[in-house]
């Protein structure tokens, strides 16, 4: 979506406003994001499930707004097209670098602490969130037996062929050992963010201060282990250990069991979806898959060891 494209978007839907400057910010899978007015983000989706998601946030996210030690995105505008399908949805903009894991193992250890404690606490908050609300919203709900039984024949049906036995001996023990496990009903089901991942943590360089939590359309209604996964892939052991320092003994260990399980299936998911990609990140996941499989057991060591359970 071109700028030209999104500024009659905005006059459609907003014929009073001037939008006096544009600016690209990012895009993923879902949505367009741009800076107006050095004042707004106006998302724009991509494709109806998109624009599904935009109008979830719209709907939830002011109403959660106040609730977090951290800022959140509150949606107050929300723009449609002739025909009543949203187009898109806009929020103050909130100041902020992404906390990379570079910009992370670059602070000293308190402000480590210090950024590692905010998350905990916004994920605390977050899990805490009244489900009926979310509901009213139509948060999905996740059914990790059902959505996991399924990936397990999506993998034996269109990935096992590029696979040596080796890799489909670990999907199926993978999948298998969370089916089979109390895990998919060993927890209270909460709010989830859904990918809390670097690219959507913002940070405060002077104060040294996580400042904001974005980009809420991943939502889902599920295990509060899932939080933790990409928290676990994309910044380390560091950060996680930190984060789980003030958990319980007891609580910790099954966390960490149904972290680790969901990283493994989510490695499998990511090989399967990227077969209708491109060869690079096909490749991409396929290196990954082998790696993990191969430093399945040193890496699960690691992660108990680190947060204290090893």
């Amino acid at each position: 979506m071109n700028q030209k494209e999104v500024v009659q978007a905005i006059l459609l839907a907003c014929p009073k406003w001037k939008v006096k400057s544009i600016r690209y910010l990012d895009e993923g899978d879902f949505c367009w994001a741009y800076l107006i007015n050095d004042q707004w983000v106006y998302r724009f989706g991509k494709h109806d499930a998109a624009r599904q998601s935009l109008g979830r946030e719209y709907c939830l996210l002011p109403s959660l707004a106040g609730q977090f030690i951290l800022k959140i995105p509150s949606p107050q505008i929300a723009g449609m097209d002739n025909q009543g399908e949203l187009l898109f949805t806009a929020y103050p903009f909130l100041p902020g670098v992404s906390l990379s894991q570079e910009r992370y193992l670059s602070l000293d250890v308190n402000s480590r602490t210090h950024c590692a404690q905010q998350v905990a606490t916004f994920l605390t908050q977050l899990h805490a969130s009244n489900l009926l609300t979310a509901n009213t919203c139509s948060i999905p709900v996740q059914n990790y037996v059902e959505q996991y039984s399924d990936l397990l024949l999506r993998s034996r049906a269109q990935l096992y062929q590029a696979l040596n036995q080796p890799e489909r001996n670990f999907i199926e023990q993978a999948i298998s050992k969370y089916l089979e496990s109390a895990n998919a009903q060993a927890f209270a089901p909460v709010l989830l963010h859904g990918d809390l991942s670097p690219d959507h943590v913002l940070f405060d360089e002077n104060s040294k201060s996580v400042t904001a939590i974005i980009d809420f359309g991943d939502m889902t209604i599920g295990d509060p282990a899932w939080d933790l996964v990409f928290i676990y892939e994309d910044y380390g052991l560091d950060f996680l250990s930190r984060l789980l320092n003030p958990y319980p003994r007891q609580e910790l260990i099954s966390l960490l069991h149904r972290v680790y399980q969901h990283y493994l299936i989510a490695a499998i998911d990511w090989t399967v979806s990227s077969l209708s990609r491109s060869d690079d990140e096909f490749t991409a996941a396929l290196a990954q898959l082998h790696l993990i499989r191969i430093q399945e057991e040193q890496h699960r060591q690691a992660l108990f060891s680190a947060c204290g359970v090893g």
